[in-house]
């Protein structure tokens, strides 16, 4: 039998926009650094130097009901958004939790033989504890602020505590952008409206019941609206196509490949368990969408991106 018992509720901290950057990054670090300290108050009994027996074998617990159960503690996964993960692995935002891949590679095909080392917070840990300013220029290199972390305390192998969350992460996050690209693509190349004619033209089949509104007039999507989107999704890219001028039909093939493959790895991801198979089809799906997604990048570009175009735009119209 499996329980989740809720032990504490972490301090969430209050916001305070009216201060300098820097009395705020201060507040910041004070903030990650109480929430380490509770949580290695909360975990401390799990260690195997406070209790060897909880990490070797089963051992009586008294539960609510008043009976005693042979239980075995162990750390389990969850799920969370991407600040959270930061503020719990004492990481900067905007990085990736599994390894120590640099932050203007993040987007990009790795080949599984060329992946960068994964994070050890062991290494962590020692760096953390020196004082030279080597010591600092090293922790910074590789995202990671100084401070305490539970993490590197107990005995569990942290990058595979995190789970990724398919709701936030692929459903509500990935699908969301990949329609803002279809749209803005179709939109660039004036076939919007046949677009959107297809897209309401879906009929209703079994359990799929379609979203009978336009894409621009929805003002959120929910999980249960993405996830039957996606059945749909690639059929109307794909029928948005045909006809029109042949000269343009080439210009589909990477919006259509790159789509097809953004949901093939949703599909992967919804699986309940993984084998070699499954996992080499999610590889190949991260290839493709990396090879075809040229006509999306506009589309994809940050904000910082979009201003710095839209002020060389201003600039050629002065001209």
């Amino acid at each position: 039998m499996h329980s989740v018992v809720m032990v504490a509720l972490l301090p969430v901290p209050s916001k305070n926009c009216n201060i300098t950057q820097t009395s705020l990054d201060q507040e910041r670090q004070t903030h990650r650094e109480v929430v380490n300290r509770v949580l290695w108050w909360l975990l401390k009994p799990l260690t195997c130097n406070q209790n060897p027996i909880t990490w070797s074998a089963y051992y009586n617990v008294l539960c609510a009901d008043g009976n005693f159960r042979h239980c075995k503690s162990d750390l389990a996964p969850w799920l969370a958004e991407c600040p959270e993960y930061s503020d719990l692995r004492q990481l900067e935002w905007h990085v990736c939790f599994w390894c120590e891949t640099p932050k203007n590679e993040l987007g990009d095909y790795v080949h599984p033989d060329k992946q960068h080392p994964r994070r050890d917070h062991n290494v962590y840990r020692t760096l953390s504890d020196a004082n030279p300013k080597a010591a600092d220029a090293e922790l910074s290199s590789r995202h990671i602020y100084r401070g305490f972390n539970v993490f590197c305390h107990i005995p569990c192998i942290v990058s595979n505590l995190p789970q990724p969350d398919l709701l936030h992460t692929m459903q509500i996050g990935m699908l969301d952008h990949l329609q803002k690209w279809i749209f803005h693509f179709m939109n660039m190349h004036q076939w919007l409206d046949k677009y959107k004619a297809i897209w309401l033209s879906v009929p209703s089949y079994h359990d799929l019941i379609p979203k009978y509104m336009s894409q621009e007039a929805v003002c959120q999507w929910n999980g249960k609206e993405m996830k039957g989107m996606s059945r749909y999704l690639l059929g109307v890219v794909t029928q948005s196509r045909r006809g029109g001028n042949p000269t343009q039909r080439p210009m589909f093939n990477s919006p259509t490949e790159c789509s097809r493959a953004l949901l093939e790895f949703n599909m992967y991801a919804r699986y309940k368990a993984h084998d070699d198979a499954t996992s080499s089809y999610m590889e190949d799906t991260l290839y493709h969408l990396d090879t075809f997604n040229d006509e999306f990048l506009l589309g994809r570009a940050s904000k910082k991106a979009k201003a710095k175009a839209n002020v060389m735009r201003t600039e050629l119209v002065k001209k």
